[in-house]
């Protein structure tokens, strides 16, 4: 081995130190995509009220800042059948106690769906809380959990992802 050849193996062992030493967790993979569901608990069931909900998000994988629509559908237990004549309210919390509830608004639940679009601000959990009334009068209250991951940056360049960041 000559001596360059020395020099080159040594930087670059060097450098892979000290980009391990700034991200020690970081791993390698020939997926970018994630496929990690975001929604903790996507059915919520209530035999007192007979139904069961259940939520969705289009894009399955939220962005932060962009559009998001969140589906609802909501069931009967004993006959699949879709609940109509309700409508509901819906809130969203996210882990530093933010409220937002679409300025309490009612939604009307149509052939079993009801859905909104939302932008997500910050990653990290949020609660998605859905109200649903007869005539205006409450009568159950459901709740889903929801993790937005951080952003992905979209560079795809492996050698500015290994030392694209070593020196800042």
């Amino acid at each position: 081995m000559n001596s360059f050849s020395k020099l080159t193996l040594t930087i670059l062992v060097i450098l892979l130190i000290l980009n391990y030493a700034k991200f020690p967790n970081f791993v390698f993979s020939q997926n970018n995509k994630i496929n990690v569901n975001p929604i903790v608990n996507s059915t919520w069931i209530s035999k007192r009220d007979n139904l069961n909900i259940t939520i969705s998000l289009t894009p399955q994988m939220p962005i932060i800042d962009q559009t998001t629509k969140i589906n609802f559908e909501v069931k009967k237990l004993d006959n699949q059948s879709f609940l109509n004549n309700a409508s509901a309210k819906i809130t969203i919390t996210d882990q530093d106690g933010r409220l937002y509830k679409f300025e309490n608004k009612f939604f009307p639940i149509i052939n079993g769906k009801v859905s909104m679009d939302y932008l997500f601000p910050v990653e990290g959990e949020h609660e998605v809380i859905l109200r649903l009334y007869n005539n205006s009068m409450p009568f159950t209250v459901s709740s889903f959990n929801i993790i937005i991951p951080q952003s992905i940056p979209k560079d795809n360049n492996l050698i500015s992802n290994l030392f694209g960041n070593l020196f800042h």
